[in-house]
């Protein structure tokens, strides 16, 4: 908001009649730094670390990531693990089997819940080791 005023009493004048609002404000530079990129290196480091300490154990293996590269956070260092290195996800698209299997286990779940409700009661789930022991004993029924 540009203004240009012609004498110090409409300056006043403005101000006066904007005290219950703030008065305008500049521009807003903000400057958003991202993380250097993950190198071979790096993800050699890292999956060296992720075996020895397991994927359970992130606070450990940050802290033994090499300093001379910009320090990686517990949340990084698995992310990076879960999402590019870990051997046993799938690094490939979708197929269309795969979508219509999700699709049918989200209609069986369909039961009036939200879509965001049991999003976050599988990622509260996921994080209970005695749950995922009971999944992954018996098979899924289809």
């Amino acid at each position: 908001m540009d203004m240009e005023l012609s004498s110090s009493s409409s300056a006043a004048s403005v101000f006066a009649s904007s005290s219950a609002t703030s008065p305008p404000l500049g521009r807003c530079v903000v400057r958003i730094r991202l993380p250097p990129a993950w190198t071979p290196e790096l993800d050699a480091v890292l999956e060296r670390l992720a075996m020895e300490h397991g994927s359970r154990h992130w606070r450990r293996v940050a802290a033994q990531m090499p300093r001379h590269s910009s320090r990686r956070s517990p949340a990084q260092c698995r992310d990076r693990w879960r999402d590019h290195l870990a051997r046993d996800v799938f690094h490939r698209p979708f197929t269309a089997d795969d979508d219509a299997e999700l699709a049918l286990l989200c209609l069986r779940l369909d039961d009036g819940r939200s879509s965001r409700a049991v999003k976050r009661r599988w990622r509260e789930l996921r994080k209970s080791d005695a749950f995922l022991g009971k999944l992954w004993r018996r098979p899924l029924s289809h």
